[in-house]
């Protein structure tokens, strides 16, 4: 007789195996994170990866996934909350992502700047789920743009689309750096010129 899968162990060892990569893969990056460290760190026996997931690549995508759903729940909590004003949204979410990043020491950035950087040109399967991550986080920052707001924020010879693509290029930049020095230099002088934001000074 076949063995009843216990559905509660089951998600219990498959939520370890997708935390334990958000933490591996924002450390290490991607190729450099073996699937025998990843079963060391969860404690998990070995052989047992394969019941969750088909490949590295799959669970990969799959942390990636989980890691964006995170990431759009955090900002549409801020950028939609429609008792402030526009503007201060905007502030708001990018303070509390800097708050984020402090917690980590500034030194192990967002994952989806890695994995953009590390595979968005060697994998057309991540290539192809960035591209929408990036695109889905861009639209939550377009709903603040508005006329005002883009004037306020020198944007108004952009149009929303292309005000919250600007954003996010400039904060994606200035975390790829903070990365690279282990400083939050570059996240402030972010908030100073793109958001005109001086309370992180």
């Amino acid at each position: 007789m076949a063995r009843t899968r216990n559905d509660k162990t089951y998600n219990a060892s498959y939520d370890r195996l997708i935390d334990t990569g958000l933490a591996l893969f924002r450390r290490n990056g991607f190729e450099a994170t073996g699937i025998g460290e990843i079963l060391t760190e969860t404690g998990l026996p070995k052989g047992s990866f394969y019941h969750y997931f088909a490949s590295k690549e799959a669970y990969g995508l799959a942390v990636a996934e989980e890691y964006h759903q995170s990431q759009m729940a955090f900002a549409n909590g801020i950028l939609s909350d429609q008792t402030k004003a526009e503007l201060d949204r905007l502030k708001q979410f990018f303070r509390a992502a800097h708050t984020v990043f402090e917690s980590l020491e500034f030194s192990e950035g967002c994952l989806m700047c890695n994995l953009s950087n590390e595979l968005g040109t060697q994998n057309d399967n991540f290539q192809s789920a960035l591209s929408r991550f990036w695109r889905e986080l861009s639209a939550e920052i377009e709903v603040c743009l508005t006329d005002k707001v883009r004037d306020e924020l020198g944007l108004a010879h952009l149009s929303p689309q292309e005000g919250a693509d600007a954003l996010l290029n400039g904060w994606s930049g200035a975390l790829t750096r903070m990365k690279a020095e282990r400083s939050e230099a570059p996240l402030k002088l972010f908030m100073k010129t793109m958001i005109k934001d001086f309370t992180l000074s």
